[in-house]
């Protein structure tokens, strides 16, 4: 079920979509509807932040492995097929030279349009 907009004029649950009547505020016609309204709200938040993180879990673990071989830089699409996906990051600032750098975690990268390079561990300060 999408979720609805409470109207202007009338009083539809947000939840069943039963009309009811009450105050012209309220917005669901039972504390049972309310409460599954909410529950509903907390877990598709939760499911979304655990996508990101599983997200950002995987493209540590594929920048992890090029530092692991030594290599400080990879055409993106290859790391694409190692599950790598560049819209998702930490950090992001403008880095010397004019280029982008992003982070994800502790590992520091420039990207380029077709590649990655400079792949490297912050070390903290």
């Amino acid at each position: 079920m999408s979720y609805k907009i409470a109207p202007e004029g009338g009083n539809e649950c947000l939840e069943c979509g039963k009309e009811f009547y009450g105050r012209k505020d309220k917005q669901f016609c039972s504390l049972g509807c309310k409460n599954k309204w909410h529950n509903r709200v907390i877990q598709e938040r939760r499911h979304m932040r655990m996508e990101i993180v599983a997200v950002l879990t995987k493209n540590y673990e594929v920048l992890d492995a090029l530092l692991k071989d030594q290599r400080m830089s990879a055409e993106l699409p290859e790391l694409e097929k190692a599950g790598f996906n560049p819209a998702f990051v930490t950090g992001h600032r403008k880095g010397w030279y004019r280029h982008d750098e992003y982070a994800c975690f502790d590992i520091w990268y420039y990207r380029s349009a077709t590649r990655i390079f400079n792949v490297r561990r912050k070390v903290s300060d």
